[in-house]
């Protein structure tokens, strides 16, 4: 690669970081690992464990010596999938727009972030199934062990009552977080928004108080995502450091451009790559690889 296409892929780089921060939803709901992350594209898996329930425990007057239970782990190997965007650009192409003033560089360069950024929310939120039926990584939504079937958010209270329920039913399984995110698709977001009575007032102002009741900071949000169908949405804890117990974010690697010339230097085509390495990783999955820590909202 020429120094001139090298420090362009290093100035992209720099470009599309607001982008995967602005546009991308499923980095806003799971926390990073800091500690796993950044060791690059050569780093194809990684291990996940989960950790059974154990007893609870106990208040007593004195200390005992028979409270001790064994800690289940199992580990399994999940690989880590390449999220990834290929351009191709006319030289003759490249050049006129160069000429002419436009800025192509950037612009290329933030409409592959933002392509890479919908797969990565459509992973991170509902899974990677390339065949079309089998998910090969299980997102948010696909490892959900908690379901509410609720009613259409279209009829006021509705969304309230779902978060609500939702919210219990995480309870129920001692899922506790210091504020919850919902995450619901574009037809049901819209319906939220514009659901309002005389009594209640704007129901999105209600649930997303519900969703931080008691919570500093007020951290829980409503996203809409289109990885999500029609009448689907969750609930889940927010997306914080001691939220890292229920499910954290692997990044080999931050997406990444690599650009080329393809043929001749001086006339050839222009080639252009992103490519990142991401995956979702849940803690106490069980047999079945679902986990409590989420909430499935249906029928809505």
């Amino acid at each position: 690669m020429s120094n001139a296409l090298k420090n362009l892929g290093k100035a992209w780089d720099a470009a599309i970081v607001a982008v995967l921060g602005e546009q991308t939803i499923g980095r806003k709901l799971i926390p990073k690992n800091e500690v796993l992350s950044g060791k690059g594209i050569g780093m194809t898996s990684v291990e996940t464990r989960a950790y059974t329930a154990r007893s609870d425990a106990v208040i007593n007057y004195d200390i005992q010596e028979d409270l001790e239970d064994a800690v289940d782990i199992t580990s399994k190997t999940l690989k880590i999938p390449v999220q990834q965007d290929d351009a191709r650009i006319k030289r003759r192409d490249w050049e006129a727009y160069k000429l002419a003033g436009v800025n192509i560089d950037n612009d290329i360069a933030i409409d592959m972030a933002a392509n890479v950024a919908e797969k990565e929310d459509e992973m991170i939120i509902d899974g990677w199934k390339p065949d079309g039926t089998n998910y090969y990584v299980k997102g948010m939504y696909q490892v959900a062990n908690n379901a509410y079937n609720g009613a259409d958010f279209g009829t006021v209270g509705s969304a309230l009552a779902a978060v609500a329920n939702a919210i219990a039913l995480l309870r129920a399984d001692k899922i506790y977080s210091m504020g919850w995110n919902l995450v619901l698709n574009p037809v049901q977001y819209g319906e939220l928004e514009a659901s309002y009575s005389s009594t209640m007032g704007l129901e999105y102002e209600q649930v997303l108080k519900m969703l931080n009741r008691n919570a500093p900071g007020n951290p829980g949000r409503i996203y809409e995502s289109s990885s999500l169908a029609d009448g689907e949405g969750m609930v889940a804890p927010v997306a914080t450091a001691a939220n890292k117990r229920f499910f954290d974010l692997v990044i080999a690697q931050e997406p990444k451009h690599d650009i080329w010339y393809e043929t001749s230097e001086d006339s050839g085509p222009i080639r252009a790559r992103l490519l990142g390495a991401l995956v979702p990783r849940f803690k106490h999955l069980d047999s079945s690889d679902l986990d409590n820590c989420i909430c499935q909202l249906n029928t809505i």
